[in-house]
């Protein structure tokens, strides 16, 4: 039985987001599709009045299935005794799930993702890939490019890895993503103009090797091209993903084995990113084709 990618959905709003984009992975990969609500369980409360919890039990069920409708997924309502993520996050483990989709709090100026303090939750810990809808967004065809944001690291290599498997199953490009960042002044300020330009240039080639490094895994056939960018890395990033279908980045985080935690670059992306953002999880894939 393949993975089955997970889809949080919050039945106290209309976002069909998260279902959108999990449906589309769904059809592209062939991994099933889960639709998660949760609702909130208080065990002091609900020992006295039963008929409460299963309200909104009831409540979750009925957005579930309005969420779902005229979508090939499965449904759960999830009892969340305590924090929703944490609800979540066991869901997404106990079902072995190959990718968790969430959406965003809202969308912000010039469409740009606004996660709000559930979805930051459900962004850090998850023991599997995690993706991002923004608000609105509806299911098209399959990704036709996908971007990576690559760095010779182990989370950046394990963004490769999953773009490149994702472009695999889905028959998209990937589009290798590098970011020169600027040269630091306290190290640069007491440097005359050549030694500067040395620095510069020593920049570049360290980018242009990064670079390179990627598009041999990617391979002509599957190549959609690269770019260095310039800048701090989450908003040369974030403008590059205007021109792509979906975003691959790894968290760049800290954190027990097989857990997620976004750094800070990945954490803005989420923020500022006009596309889908896919934060992969080092040793982790994506979901796996039936």
């Amino acid at each position: 039985m393949p993975e089955p990618i997970i889809a949080a959905v919050d039945p106290r709003r209309a976002d069909r987001a998260p279902a959108a984009l999990g449906a589309l992975l769904s059809r592209s990969t062939g991994a099933p599709l889960l639709l998660a609500a949760t609702y909130p369980l208080d065990r002091s409360v609900d020992s006295l009045y039963p008929e409460y919890a299963r309200s909104l039990r009831l409540d979750a069920e009925r957005a579930l299935r309005r969420i779902a409708a005229g979508v090939d997924a499965e449904t759960v309502a999830v009892p969340a005794d305590g924090s929703p993520a944490h609800a979540l996050h066991d869901l997404a483990e106990h079902e072995h799930a190959s990718l968790l989709v969430i959406g965003s709090s809202r969308r912000g100026q010039l469409g740009r993702v606004l996660p709000g303090a559930v979805t930051d939750r459900l962004l850090h810990g998850a023991p599997c890939p995690v993706a991002v809808a923004p608000a609105g967004f509806t299911a098209g065809a399959a990704p036709r490019v996908i971007g990576v944001a690559f760095t010779d690291t182990p989370d950046g290599r394990a963004a490769l890895d999953a773009a490149c498997t994702l472009a695999e199953q889905t028959g998209a490009r990937v589009r290798v993503l590098v970011v020169a960042e600027p040269l630091d002044w306290l190290f640069t300020g007491t440097l005359d103009g050549i030694a500067l330009a040395d620095a510069d240039r020593a920049r570049r080639a360290r980018a242009e090797r990064t670079l390179a490094a990627a598009l041999d895994v990617v391979g002509p056939e599957r190549s959609a091209g690269s770019r260095i960018l310039t800048g701090r890395p989450a908003p040369a990033l974030a403008a590059a993903s205007a021109d792509v279908d979906l975003l691959v980045c790894g968290s760049r985080g800290y954190g027990p084995a097989r857990s997620l935690v976004l750094g800070s670059t990945s954490h803005a992306l989420v923020r500022e990113a006009a596309c889908p953002v896919l934060v992969a999880l080092v040793s982790a894939g994506v979901p796996a084709a039936s």
